[in-house]
């Protein structure tokens, strides 16, 4: 399995653009799939640059349903004609950001085209080595981030993230966990992932969501420092991107060590 990261916040090489947001492009022995598309269409250019075809692609997960993970959905569906495109069902409710008293609108726009569109509202099995995970509980930590709300019920609540979906990739000696930004919570959704699965889950690129990190406060210090320690008792590689936080993965880096990997734009996994 190849992953190739299309965008990111950073990039490795000046040549390749950088934007706050995730897309990957994977490559397996018999599909090419792409997770998120990033917050516009740059993914397309950094592609062709890295020898991509993104109209090659067979398959789209869009993760979650803010605009830095999927604003570039009306034009992939307008240059890639074959692939089936997997989405919460609820990828396109009214996802705002809370700033000051004001709500931001952050979602991504339900394109008219809708018949390469599958709704995810379970978890489901799209080949017999590739699972989508939907029915995941939200768990909340020290890190989570409170200003990220929803509209339903006629009215703004805090987001629980039931538009929150993962790609989990089986191949060779490999189960592949691609989280876009673990809202849920990373350890509890490979946890509850695994659980479901009945195996373990070997290598997990991920954004997890701690860029929120404050190093002055003590609970979060010591939940990312037992975080780490449990997830360095198991036989695990995980390539952290996007959300995690510089600060964050310096402190995981401590007890992960080799285990722990940073993704940026061009950045290549080969498994």
């Amino acid at each position: 399995m190849k992953i190739t990261t299309l965008i990111e916040n950073d990039t490795i090489d000046q040549t390749l653009k950088a934007a706050h947001g995730l897309s990957l492009f994977v490559e397996t022995k018999n599909h090419k799939i792409i997770m998120d598309l990033g917050p516009n269409n740059i993914y397309i250019k950094n592609a062709k640059q890295l020898g991509i075809d993104v109209t090659s692609a067979d398959m789209l997960v869009i993760s979650h349903g803010h605009n830095d993970h999927g604003s570039g959905l009306k034009k992939f569906m307008k240059i890639n004609k074959q692939a089936d495109i997997f989405v919460s069902r609820h990828a396109f409710d009214g996802i705002v950001k809370k700033q000051n008293n004001d709500f931001i609108k952050i979602g991504i726009k339900k394109p008219r085209q809708r018949d390469r569109l599958t709704l995810v509202n379970q978890d489901i099995t799209v080949k017999k080595n590739i699972h989508i995970f939907s029915n995941i509980n939200f768990e909340q930590h020290p890190l989570g981030d409170d200003s990220l709300y929803i509209y339903e019920h006629h009215q703004y609540q805090p987001d629980h993230f039931s538009h929150e979906i993962f790609l989990v990739i089986e191949e060779d000696d490999h189960v592949v966990l691609f989280s876009g930004c673990s809202h849920k919570g990373i350890e509890n959704i490979i946890n509850s992932i695994e659980e479901k699965l009945h195996k373990s889950i070997t290598d997990v690129v991920a954004g997890f969501h701690f860029s929120h990190y404050n190093a002055f406060d003590v609970k979060q210090t010591d939940y990312l420092q037992k975080l780490g320690k449990r997830f360095n008792d198991q036989d695990r590689s995980y390539y952290a991107c996007h959300c995690t936080g510089d600060d964050a993965f310096f402190e995981l880096k401590q007890q992960l060590k080799s285990k722990l990997h940073r993704l940026k734009t061009g950045s290549i996994i080969n498994l």
